[in-house]
């Protein structure tokens, strides 16, 4: 199964397009000129013999009347494949003769060495089809420490972060990052800060706890569900955690689509072990179905 720090990217892309217009405009100077919404599209590519491809994450961009303007598949790479060659013309031309609209290809490479040999994989094509995938690298994307950025572009200040979490100072964006969670808005701050977490280095999530413990002055978690305090004064402490937590992991799942049956629902519900649901928790980021969630 891909790892959180694999899918986490792909997840908040997928929420929000806007990031991959960013990239597109920023990075390659593709504009994306009227977008207005975008509509996430099946990954599964199905060939003629019984086998299927599945790309990372495929999002076709929209205007507002709804018509179609780009189509854009994002990868994330992290080691060398040289079949990649053949696959990724599979999607693109998927996409094209599906949707009939130009695709782009976004290859995000967290290592520079491996981003250069795709971008060398691609320089000289003879004369097979040509593919030019967009590859950008953690260096390419800068990493959100101004505040008032980070609340007029949260999706960006997370996406960053996502980018950056192996760097040394890391911490430097932390403000940005809390005002950036606090800019989605209530709804949406529980699973975009799962989404993050999932996303980071095991070793950061203490020293971002420490962070939030501190600035926010109660447990981190109680501020991304202020209901959750709440309830743990009329039901008991311990129980009123659960509730939220409960409720924070069918949003999540609900958020991806998951299928939830009503007696998981009911056992979700009535689970009062906070590292049970902690577990379950960090499955939903990175699972495709309710089965990879609640197992032994």
């Amino acid at each position: 199964m891909p790892s959180g720090e694999h899918e986490s990217p792909l997840e908040l892309a997928e929420q929000n397009p806007e990031v991959l217009v960013w990239l597109l405009d920023k990075l390659f100077d593709v504009k994306v000129s009227d977008f207005h919404h975008a509509r996430p599209q099946p990954t599964e590519v199905r060939k003629l013999v019984p086998s299927t491809y599945r790309a990372d994450g495929m999002t076709l961009l929209c205007d507002a009347t709804d018509r179609s303007l780009l189509s854009v598949v994002l990868e994330v790479q992290r080691a060398w494949d040289p079949g990649k060659r053949w696959t990724w013309k599979t999607y693109v031309a998927h996409l094209e003769a599906e949707l009939e609209v130009n695709a782009a290809l976004l290859v995000y490479c967290p290592g520079a060495a491996v981003a250069r040999r795709y971008r060398a994989m691609f320089e000289s094509e003879g004369v097979s089809l040509h593919l030019r995938p967009l590859v950008f690298t953690p260096g390419d994307v800068p990493l959100v420490v101004d505040v008032e950025r980070a609340q007029a572009e949260p999706a960006l200040a997370l996406f960053s972060v996502l980018c950056h979490g192996g760097d040394a100072d890391i911490e430097a964006a932390f403000p940005a990052l809390l005002e950036a969670l606090r800019a989605l808005g209530p709804k949406k701050k529980p699973l975009y800060h799962e989404i993050v977490l999932a996303g980071l280095p095991e070793a950061l999530w203490k020293r971002w706890e420490t962070y939030m413990t501190s600035t926010v002055g109660r447990r981190y978690r109680s501020e991304l569900l202020n209901e959750t305090d709440a309830r743990a004064h009329a039901e008991g402490k311990a129980e009123g955690e659960a509730l939220g937590a409960g409720r924070m992991l069918l949003t999540v799942l609900e958020a991806r689509g998951i299928l939830v049956s009503e007696d998981v629902r009911e056992r979700i519900h009535t689970c009062t072990d906070l590292d049970q649901l902690d577990t379950w928790f960090r499955r939903a980021m990175i699972a495709s179905t309710i089965d990879d969630v609640i197992r032994e």
